[in-house]
């Protein structure tokens, strides 16, 4: 592993900023201090001062502030960006480090449409550096343990079936900026299918592999006005607040997706993995699977915990892999994805998840959407290539991608 630093840009300076900002505490206080944040990047210099100012608290010296982009990569401040802003910005804010032969993390989903999610990784590929998707949930602790006893161990035996449900009463309030944009399509590309469904897909792929059809039917059950959201102004909320999906995977598994947050009655979340040996429930929110842990119970009534579980797979691990997935002990994702790509880009070696990687996950949501606007069940293969985009197409107009 090489030992050089590299110089790391904070790039949208929000709300999924903090989580990135509390890893980089995290693994400068368990000494993983392979790179130094440089400079902090934000069109609100104001967020930007203050990030730089929590980062200065812990790291020593301040990072760089810079308003735009172009004047970041012009300076030279930093060799690689990681990147935290809106959808509907993921590509313009990327393409400008790339073409400057910058690295880049970029926060999930990858590209606001596929299109735009193969632009950055032909971009990437074109400049020869490296493209990561900044996704946390697969890399916590309970997430690889419960993964590694249902795909690897296959401790429930073959799964043919899982169902996931989360179903409440709760409209975002779009009177916090943080969820303005939250409602309207064309800046975030769709609703919680896209925004949470995206970690849920991810590991739906680290689970069974490739999909190979998706079923989906939704619903705008409750279209609340949105007063000045970025860019488009005044609007109504125009992304899914219900849906019902179903994915086949190759490996025969079949998943069953249901959503609402304008359903009465009490809440329901859930996550059930059938297999034939017995089922793996979730303990937590089903749509970041697994993050709070699994359950086993197999079918004489044996009962494997969380704790269990998360031992024995430690135990499996030698010393070099545990230190490769939980840098310095770090369980959190964020701190283990900020490591992983800081890694790479250090020793020009590879990232767990790279953009292919992302796009994959991103292709999964487009399908939902895609099979809702067509009213068929469509092939994951036909969306992931572009061959289907009618769902994307006035997204991809709008911001002339």
């Amino acid at each position: 592993m090489s030992s050089r630093k590299v110089s790391l840009a904070l790039v949208g300076c929000g709300g999924i900023a903090g989580a990135h900002l509390k890893a980089y505490k995290d693994l400068h206080d368990r000494g993983v201090r392979q790179f130094e944040v440089t400079a902090c990047c934000d069109i609100s210099v104001e967020s930007a001062r203050a990030r730089a100012d929590q980062i200065a608290q812990f790291q020593g010296k301040a990072p760089v502030v810079f308003a735009r982009v172009e004047e970041l990569v012009k300076a030279g401040a930093a060799e690689a960006a990681d990147v935290c802003v809106p959808h509907c910005y993921h590509h313009s804010a990327t393409l400008p480090f790339l073409e400057g032969g910058m690295h880049v993390l970029l926060e999930k989903p990858l590209g606001i449409t596929v299109k735009a999610s193969r632009m950055l990784i032909a971009a990437a590929e074109r400049k020869g550096r490296i493209l990561a998707t900044a996704e946390n949930i697969r890399r916590g602790l309970s997430a690889r343990a419960c993964r590694w006893a249902l795909s690897e161990e296959q401790m429930i035996g073959e799964v043919p079936a899982a169902d996931v449900q989360m179903v409440y009463n709760g409209q975002l309030n779009f009177a916090d900026p943080k969820f303005k944009w939250r409602g309207v399509k064309l800046l975030t590309g769709g609703g919680m299918l896209m925004d949470s469904g995206a970690h849920f897909t991810d590991m739906m792929l680290y689970l069974f592999g490739e999909p190979e059809s998706v079923y989906c039917e939704m619903q705008t059950r409750d279209p609340a006005p949105i007063q000045d959201a970025p860019v488009v102004g005044d609007a109504v909320a125009d992304v899914e607040d219900t849906w019902f999906a179903v994915i086949r995977f190759r490996n025969g598994t079949r998943v069953n997706w249901t959503y609402s947050r304008v359903q009465p009655g009490p809440e329901l979340k859930f996550g059930r993995y059938y297999g034939s040996n017995g089922i793996m429930e979730d303990l937590g929110n089903g749509f970041h699977a697994f993050q709070s842990g699994g359950r086993i119970t197999l079918k004489d009534g044996t009962v494997r915990g969380r704790e269990w579980i998360e031992s024995e797979y430690q135990k499996s691990l030698s010393a070099e892999d545990r230190e490769r997935l939980f840098p310095g002990g770090a369980t959190d994702g964020f701190s283990i994805e900020v490591a992983d790509f800081v890694r790479a880009v250090a020793g020009g070696g590879r990232v767990e998840l790279d953009g292919p990687a992302g796009l994959a996950a991103k292709a999964l949501c487009e399908a939902c959407y895609e099979s809702a606007t067509a009213g068929r069940f469509v092939a994951y293969a036909d969306v992931l290539n572009g061959k289907i985009d009618a769902f994307q197409k006035p997204i991809n107009e709008f911001w002339k991608i």
